[in-house]
């Protein structure tokens, strides 16, 4: 394509771009974007009537946006208002177009870049928030507008000089009240659309979260009744945008160092809501964001203040509440807290936290004991299974290790029991030995005992899952004999499926005693191995080999030449001795 600038061919472009990523595409819109075509050409594309493509108008928009930004300290004074006039002319135009909110959004950017960058904020916002209130179409435009605005505030948007930058938030700042009651008089309008409310919730979040409205100004507006009965009731309409208004009142809060006692309560009485909404995942996802919020919060702004521990405790019940109603991809959100509180308890090891929060870390096991637990149609499938419970697992794990030593001698003889009781489901044996291994780090003088007890007990279990939480226990260090270590591989390997994976990555622990390893490749034909895994198990091997010290090394290379397998065909002995030789030749 031609380098000249033209219309026609920075459409050509964008479609092409669109259809897939095509590199001359890629470069053209690039170095376009960087020209002083920019302005002509992104203007003749927004003013073409009839309309162009939604997605060739949007990045118009777009590096408008880019061009205003980079480029503002060289515009005259008259060449600014007669841009941002333009600017509101496509923006009420596109605002009258259907599903033409990508389009809104960026020449929001544009506009609120333009506005940020000029002395006079006030008049402009006014000026601003006048033309575009007379249809109901252009104020939802305007809303999408006021919320962009906070967000075009960051460095990385807004390339300012800081003290500039800092002279532009307090302007905001100081017309944030004005926001507030533009917001509250668009809702007093019967004509606009019943997603006003929504909008006018994601302006106030933005303006909060951003710092340019205090939680103080928020608790005193008709706004925020509207998002309390929303979160309340509940209603779906919105729930998300008052949610967000909610926590970015957290956040502010929490960044002023200062949690107004209404703000609490409000969140604390959200928990009856929270109930009703069982079954509806978004809803629930939102409520969990909201209650990990105000726990963070209070929690970062009571840690030197022990007078306020009663209060931290009903948050830690919402906590609670979370990991006994939610499922498991609503409780991951919280699970982390639970870290925090651990934290700072082994960091004070005062006798008294241990005893106030020990029993809602007992709670959180028992409560958290049936939801790790796997689907009894495992029983017969080989591991991993479903990724979303291997990331629950994983999550469960880490907060495990880190609660253990809130965790009495009590707790863990429930849990053995569980474990070793012949009786017992194999999904509790199974979950029963994943709790255990993550909790015996605080027992390290009963840990080898309870292990060797366990292995004893279940060696014989069928169940892969449960194979492997065995192969999880051998795997702590420092707490089983190389003998040990040894017996529970060699089991493995002779089950009618072995776990070859789970194995294979395991072998390391049997070293630096590698006549382990010659044996195991010697009677490798005695396991039920495919004869790839018997390869993949001898390239392992000789890898490990290939990492001991010389003299050991130089042993174990003439024991592995020395084997002889008396039950494989010549040919698969010699790809095995062709494959030992290309392991070590360059050693």
């Amino acid at each position: 394509m031609s380098t000249e600038f033209t219309m026609d061919h920075v459409i050509k472009a964008v479609n092409t771009l669109n259809l897939g990523n095509v590199v001359w595409a890629d470069e053209y819109l690039a170095a376009f974007q960087k020209s002083n075509d920019t302005w002509i050409i992104a203007e003749e594309i927004l003013s073409y009537r009839p309309p162009h493509d939604l997605h060739i108008m949007t990045f118009a928009a777009m590096s408008l946006a880019k061009k205003i930004k980079e480029c503002f300290q060289n515009l005259r004074k008259s060449q600014l208002i007669s841009l941002k006039n333009c600017l509101i002319e496509h923006l009420k135009y596109a605002a009258m177009m259907p599903d033409s909110n990508s389009l809104i959004v960026q020449l929001g950017v544009c506009l609120a870049a333009l506005g940020l960058m000029v002395s006079q904020w006030d008049h402009e916002l006014q000026d601003f928030v006048q033309k575009l209130s007379e249809k109901p179409q252009y104020v939802m435009a305007l809303l999408e507008v006021l919320k962009v605005v906070p967000e075009e505030t960051r460095p990385s948007n807004l390339l300012l000089p800081v003290e500039q930058l800092d002279i532009v938030i307090q302007q905001l700042r100081f017309q944030s009240p004005y926001v507030l009651d533009v917001l509250e008089g668009l809702l007093q309008r019967q004509d606009l659309p019943d997603d006003a409310l929504s909008k006018c919730l994601a302006v106030c979040a933005s303006w909060t979260k951003f710092g340019l409205l205090s939680p103080n100004e928020v608790l005193e507006s008709k706004l925020l009744l509207k998002a309390e009965f929303i979160l309340v009731t509940p209603l779906a309409k919105g729930h998300l945008q008052a949610a967000e208004l909610i926590m970015a009142m957290l956040e502010q809060s929490l960044v002023r160092t200062n949690l107004d006692g209404r703000l609490a309560d409000l969140v604390i009485s959200l928990k009856p809501a929270f109930k009703r909404s069982m079954g509806d995942n978004p809803l629930l996802q939102n409520y969990c964001n909201i209650f990990v919020n105000l726990f963070n919060t209070h929690f970062k702004l009571t840690q030197t203040n022990p007078e306020r521990l009663e209060e931290r405790l009903l948050t830690i019940e919402l906590l609670l509440l979370i990991a006994e109603k939610s499922p498991v991809e609503v409780i991951e959100a919280s699970l982390g807290m639970w870290s925090s509180i651990s934290e700072e308890v082994l960091h004070d090891a005062d006798p008294y936290k241990y005893s106030v929060y020990r029993p809602y870390f007992q709670r959180l096991l028992d409560l958290l004991f049936p939801r790790a637990a796997l689907p009894a149609s495992y029983e017969f499938m080989m591991p991993p299974g479903s990724a979303d419970i291997q990331r629950f697992r994983g999550l469960i794990g880490e907060v495990l290790l880190d609660m253990a030593h809130m965790i009495n001698a009590d707790t863990m003889e429930k849990l053995y029991n569980i474990v070793v009781d012949e009786l017992s489901p194999w999904t509790k044996v199974e979950a029963g030995v994943f709790f255990l291994r993550h909790l015996l780090g605080n027992m390290k003088k009963q840990q080898t005992d309870i292990i060797l007890s366990i292995l004893n007990n279940l060696q014989d279990r069928p169940q892969a899952f449960i194979r492997l939480q065995l192969l999880e226990l051998i795997s702590i260090p420092e707490t089983v004999s190389i003998e040990t270590i040894w017996a529970c591989l060699v089991n493995e390997l002779r089950r009618a499926q072995p776990m070859f994976p789970a194995i294979e990555c395991r072998l390391n622990l049997v070293m630096p005693h590698w006549n382990y390893l010659v044996i195991l490749a010697i009677e490798m034909d005695g396991f039920r191995l495919e004869e790839s895994e018997r390869c993949q198990l001898l390239s392992s091997i000789c890898a490990l080999i290939r990492e001991l010290p010389a003299t050991h090394f130089r042993r174990a290379k003439r024991s592995m030449f020395n084997i002889k397998w008396l039950k494989c065909p010549a040919h698969t002995q010699a790809n095995r001795f062709k494959l030992i030789q290309n392991s070590f030749e360059l050693i």
